[in-house]
C-alpha cells in the first residue's frame, strides 16, 4: 500500500512544482523532460550475485491558452528492477513497472492565487518470479482519480508557494487472490476473491516551498470496498479494512561554496484496523492464542508502525564538470503492536524494529547543461530484532556497484 500513497504524493507534488510563473508568462508551450537510468550489480551477504536496473522518466507539456488559463499534461514511467529493499517491503528479485498520466487545468486568480483541478490515471504491474508474465502479477493495480489543488504565492523572487491539494482515487487489483478465503471456500474461488484489495483512496496535503526549502503534511485514507478484518477466531469478521497514513517531511537543496547539499527527512505514522493470524504449519490448531510459541497466534494491529527516514546527499564540486559525492540514507521502522520473532518463528514480548542504512560514494561528471553521469558504490546494512527470515530478508549486508545517467530540461 505504500506504493499507492507515494505515487499519489509524487504526482501531486511534481505537477504543482512544474511550470513556474515566469515560464507560464513567457511561452505558449513549455516542455518538461526528466529521465534517470540506473544499472547496478548487487552482492548480498547471503545468496547469489544479481543485477538490476531502474528507469524513471517524466514527460510534461505546459500549454498557455490565455494570460490566466493554462493546461498541463504529465506522463511518468517507472521501472524498478531487482535490488536491495527495506524489510517488509519486497524480495530482492521483485520487479515493478508503472505508467501514470496526469492532466491539469490551471486558472490564475489575481496575482497570488491559482487553482489546479485535474484527473489522473495509472497502471502498475508487478512481477515476483522470473517466468511470471507482467499481466498476471498478483499486485497489478489500476487507479483513476480527481484532483483539486490551490496555490498561494507569497514570495515571487524566491519562489515562495504554499499548495493545498485534495485527491480522490478508485484503486483496483484485478489479479489479487486471498489464500485463506480460497481455503475456506474452495468451490467458489471467484466469489470469495473478487475485488478484495479494491479501495477508495482520499488524500489531502499542504506543502510550502520557499528558496529551495520544501516540506509538507500529507494525510491519506484508504477505505477497502470488500476486504474484511481478521477476527481472533481466525476468520474474517464483518468490519471492512481501513488504513490511515500521516506523513511529515522537510528538505532543502542548497549550494554552499563548492558543496551541494540535498538533505531530506520524513516521519510517517501508518495505522490499520487489519489484524493477522499466524499459522506455523498447515493444519495448525490453536492451543493458546496469547502464547507466542503456539502453532496459531493472533496479532491485533499487526500493520501499525512509525517510520523515520532521512537522507543526506552531498556533492563536492571539484571542477565545473567533475564532483565527488557521498550520501547516507537511513530508514527506521518501529511497529507499535507487532511482536518480534525468533529464528524458530516464535513471537517474543518485544515489538519488531527494522533499520536499514545505506552509505554511498560516487563520482559525477556533468556532460553539459542538461545531462550528467554518475558512477557509484553503495554499502547496505539491514538489521532487525526479528530473526525469522524464511519469507523475507531482515538481517543482511550488501554491496552494489553501478552507473546512473540523468537527462533533464
Amino acid at each position: 500500500m505504500k506504493k499507492i500513497i507515494l505515487s499519489a504524493v509524487l504526482a501531486a507534488g511534481l505537477a504543482g512544482r512544474l511550470g513556474a510563473a515566469s515560464a507560464e508568462d513567457s511561452k505558449i508551450f513549455t516542455p518538461f523532460f526528466d529521465m534517470t537510468l540506473t544499472e547496478a550489480g548487487y552482492l548480498p551477504s547471503e545468496g547469489n550475485i544479481f543485477s538490476g536496473g531502474n528507469i524513471n522518466t517524466s514527460v510534461g507539456l505546459l500549454a498557455k491558452a490565455s494570460q490566466k488559463d493554462h493546461f498541463f499534461g504529465l506522463y511518468n514511467f517507472n521501472y524498478a528492477g531487482p535490488g536491495f529493499a527495506p524489510q517488509d517491503s519486497k524480495q530482492f528479485t521483485d520487479r515493478s513497472m508503472t505508467h501514470g498520466f496526469n492532466i491539469e487545468y490551471r486558472r490564475t486568480l489575481g496575482e497570488k492565487f491559482r487553482i489546479r483541478p485535474g484527473v489522473s490515471l495509472a497502471t502498475d504491474y508487478s512481477r515476483t518470479g522470473a517466468n511470471e508474465a507482467w499481466k498476471n502479477g498478483l499486485y497489478n493495480m489500476t487507479s483513476a482519480g480527481l484532483q483539486l489543488a490551490g496555490d498561494y504565492t507569497f514570495d515571487f523572487e524566491k519562489n515562495g508557494i504554499v499548495s493545498l491539494t485534495y485527491i480522490a482515487k478508485t484503486v483496483k487489483f484485478p489479479n489479487y487472490t486471498d489464500l485463506l478465503k480460497e481455503f475456506e471456500n474452495p468451490a467458489n474461488v471467484a466469489g470469495v476473491n473478487g475485488g478484495l484489495q479494491d479501495q477508495y483512496l482520499k488524500q489531502v496535503s499542504l506543502r510550502p516551498n520557499w528558496n529551495n526549502f520544501f516540506g509538507g503534511f500529507t494525510y491519506t485514507l484508504q477505505d477497502y470496498k470488500n476486504q474484511k478484518v481478521v477476527a481472533n477466531t481466525g476468520v474474517y469478521g464483518g468490519t471492512k479494512q481501513k488504513d490511515k497514513t500521516t506523513a511529515l517531511d522537510f528538505g532543502f537543496h542548497q549550494k554552499l561554496w563548492i558543496f551541494e547539499l540535498f538533505p531530506t527527512v520524513a516521519y510517517t505514522m501508518h495505522r490499520s484496523n487489519q489484524n493477522y493470524m499466524r499459522y506455523k504449519s498447515m493444519g495448525a490448531v490453536a492451543t493458546n492464542l496469547n502464547d507466542g510459541a503456539s502453532p496459531v497466534t493472533f496479532v491485533a494491529k499487526n500493520y501499525d508502525y512509525n517510520e523515520l527516514t532521512f537522507s543526506v546527499p552531498l556533492d563536492l564540486n571539484v571542477t565545473s564538470k567533475w564532483a565527488i559525492g557521498g550520501a547516507i540514507n537511513v530508514i527506521s521502522r518501529k511497529y507499535t503492536d507487532r511482536p518480534k520473532r525468533d529464528a524458530n518463528n516464535n513471537y517474543l514480548s518485544a515489538k519488531q524494529k527494522n533499520l536499514m542504512t545505506t552509505l554511498t560514494g560516487s563520482i559525477r561528471k556533468r556532460m553539459n547543461d542538461v545531462a550528467m553521469v554518475r558512477l557509484f558504490y553503495s554499502l547496505v546494512v539491514a538489521s532487525s530484532n526479528t530473526e525469522f527470515e524464511q519469507y523475507m530478508p531482515y538481517n543482511y549486508t550488501g554491496n552494489s556497484f553501478g552507473i546512473a545517467y540523468q537527462l533533464s530540461y
